[in-house]
């Protein structure tokens, strides 16, 4: 592929190398429609088998489990008539997948900076889609996984046939390791493509589905879902009509990250969505949990999808919304757009345990906590909103160590849905936190000289018509006087009483006015 490299090839993954040219070689023969040697990549297979089962760095990871995917592909194909399609949308990124999870594990993972290197230099030219094979042009690609729980996954899948005009669209329907009937049922959905994982492994599968789609779009349906009508067409009208959005994202029950309302009763769900559609009513968040989720395709090639480091399944979203931000990418909820989600039924059981150490291996490849300072916005910051008074139809917005940034992505959502103009400044004295922040404000101060020293000198002479600080203690004095007349401090754990007049208060949170 363009611009890949393997910058830390041991004498052993050197040995595997031209054994998986060859491999990929004869799957784009048959993925062209030409007659594959199956014998043939059975014996490749067989020699990557003997370099790798001894490894002790390979125990640990998916590569046994994607060695058996491989295998049952491969025997597929002798099976079937529609050898060029299962090879183009399933034997090549099972291919990839599988040189890649033994490259990481194998030759990478043993040492932070090789790490380091690869996430900054190897993984998004490692993770771009591969089918050059795949002439259908569709719109999107829906990309539905499951993994037992039959009796959901049909829910989700018919849902999705009512309500989605599938004439522009892919299906991918997702069999990951199940043991019930759910490859079978899948096999019975008209002009579906199915992939089918013999075992579960983790993370890879959103790569493969990202490097076998074939869509503008790339939506993820949980299969603890229902769609409602319009869903697709709803969050498409917002990744077009955003400026840099990568992705958009419904509202759901039994989600957290803020995401989530009550449930509505199945009976009543498709007049409740109906009635909850109001178009534009669109929120950029620092991050995303994307129960539902539609991304654009050409902005996933250019930082990639899904990590496989986050084997527990935990964090890899936020991992992904990290990388969005750095990148200059929005990831917007849709508060207009409503789908039902049951509740975490595939992975819950299992990932509720895991949540320390998906934690961990974030703070591992990032430096900064996902968890850290303004990962998500207070409601009780929200409910003082509307408490204030702004006038001016142009509001400089001054935002004081607020972290990782989601709340003052909302009081620019704010603001905006108040019809303003915001000019967006922003300082910290965690340097961490600004690329986070810094392709969002017009201005950024790393407040190495501390925060309350920066308040006194950073921007020159410029005034706020509100100020947002997550930093308690600081001088009402000195923010007073970066404050236009009549502009606002929204504060969390602060008392400024002296130089501010006290417009609302809700828990942690308060509101004061310069008179």
């Amino acid at each position: 592929m363009e611009g890949m490299t393997f910058r830390w090839q041991t004498d052993w993954f050197q040995d595997c190398m031209p054994l998986f040219s060859c491999l990929l070689e004869e799957a784009e023969r048959i993925a062209a429609g030409k007659t594959g040697d199956f014998g043939k990549m059975g014996d490749l297979l067989g020699q990557i088998a003997e370099i790798c089962d001894p490894l002790e760095e390979l125990k640990n990871c998916h590569y046994a489990g994607q060695m058996k995917n491989v295998r049952a592909v491969l025997l597929d194909l002798t099976q079937t008539d529609q050898k060029a399609e299962l090879a183009s949308y399933t034997l090549l990124p099972f291919l990839w997948e599988l040189r890649e999870e033994i490259y990481f594990w194998g030759c990478v993972t043993e040492d932070i900076e090789k790490r380091q290197v690869y996430w900054q230099e190897e993984f998004v030219s490692h993770h771009r889609r591969v089918n050059p094979r795949r002439i259908e042009q569709k719109k999107v690609t829906i990309f539905i996984p499951a993994c037992n729980h039959l009796e959901y996954t049909k829910q989700c899948v018919e849902s999705v046939l009512r309500h989605t005009d599938l004439r522009e669209c892919e299906l991918l329907l997702l069999d990951h390791g199940s043991k019930d009937e759910t490859a079978a049922y899948f096999q019975t959905i008209p002009n579906a493509k199915v992939i089918r994982f013999r075992e579960n492994v983790g993370m890879l599968m959103f790569s493969v589905a990202f490097r076998a789609c074939c869509g503008q779009y790339l939506a993820f349906v949980s299969n603890d879902t229902i769609v409602t009508e319009g869903w697709l067409s709803h969050l498409l009208d917002c990744l077009e009509t955003e400026e840099n959005a990568l992705s958009a994202t419904p509202v759901t029950p039994f989600t957290s990250n803020c995401q989530g309302i009550a449930p509505c009763p199945l009976e009543g769900l498709e007049d409740f969505a109906k009635e909850f559609y109001e178009k534009g009513k669109w929120r950029h968040r620092a991050r995303i949990m994307p129960v539902i989720g539609v991304y654009d395709v050409e902005k996933l090639d250019a930082m990639g999808f899904g990590d496989r480091w986050f084997q527990t399944m935990e964090f890899w979203d936020d991992d992904v919304s990290l990388r969005a931000r750095r990148k200059g990418f929005r990831q917007f909820l849709c508060t207009d757009v409503y789908c039902h989600h049951f509740g975490s039924v595939t992975g819950g059981v299992v990932w509720g345990h895991t949540l320390a150490a998906g934690r961990e291996l974030f703070l591992q490849k990032h430096g900064v906590d996902a968890w850290g300072q303004g990962f998500c916005r207070s409601e009780d910051m929200m409910a003082l909103l509307p408490e204030m008074e702004l006038p001016e139809t142009s509001i400089s917005f001054l935002a004081v160590d607020c972290g990782i940034g989601d709340s003052i992505f909302e009081v620019q959502n704010y603001l905006k849905e108040q019809g303003k103009q915001v000019q967006t400044y922003a300082l910290s004295e965690a340097e961490g936190y600004r690329g986070d922040v810094f392709p969002f404000v017009q201005g950024w101060h790393t407040a190495v000289e501390g925060t309350a020293a920066a308040l006194t000198n950073a921007f020159a002479e410029r005034r706020f018509s509100l100020i947002l600080t997550e930093k308690s203690g600081l001088s009402g004095e000195i923010l007073a006087e970066r404050l236009l007349p009549g502009g606002y401090v929204l504060a969390m754990d602060s008392e400024l009483t002296k130089y501010l007049r006290l417009a609302g208060r809700k828990g942690h949170w308060s509101l004061w006015q310069k008179m």
